[in-house]
């Protein structure tokens, strides 16, 4: 009889992840729509494309079925330094800064394959569609 394999270790198999805050901006860009907080094992890249499925309560239907699509347009950093005066310092004896805050990612919003029927009103005729290619 072979052993039973223990249960794995959930916790040990986490990456580290990075709050970030999904900025959504309509097609072609200008003032943000909404924003999502997001925690991802990874930063991405301009060009890149997001699609997010929400998570609902209860029984889902019409509109809100499917995803919501973006397709990144930049990552925006916000940085806390310690000003103690000094107009420089020599490398590697200087204070550090770090990053304050979250990281913003900017998104456009696009139509997916899958996305809902609210989010694809949403976007309007102007928005850009996933490219099967990129797949």
């Amino acid at each position: 009889m072979l052993p039973l394999r223990q249960p794995y270790d959930c916790e040990s198999l986490e990456a580290e992840v990075i709050e970030v805050t999904l900025v959504v901006v309509p097609p072609g860009g200008g003032e943000a729509e909404y924003s999502l907080q997001m925690n991802v094992p990874a930063l991405p890249r301009a060009g890149d494309y997001v699609t997010v499925m929400r998570n609902r309560e209860g029984p889902v239907a019409g509109a809100d079925i499917g995803t919501e699509d973006f397709i990144v347009r930049r990552v925006w950093w916000a940085f806390n330094y310690p000003d103690d005066g000094a107009l420089y310092h020599l490398a590697g004896e200087g204070p550090v800064g770090e990053v304050s805050g979250t990281v913003s990612i900017e998104c456009e919003m696009a139509k997916g394959h899958y996305s809902c029927e609210r989010h694809v009103r949403a976007c309007g005729p102007k928005a850009r569609r996933f490219e099967a290619t990129a797949y």
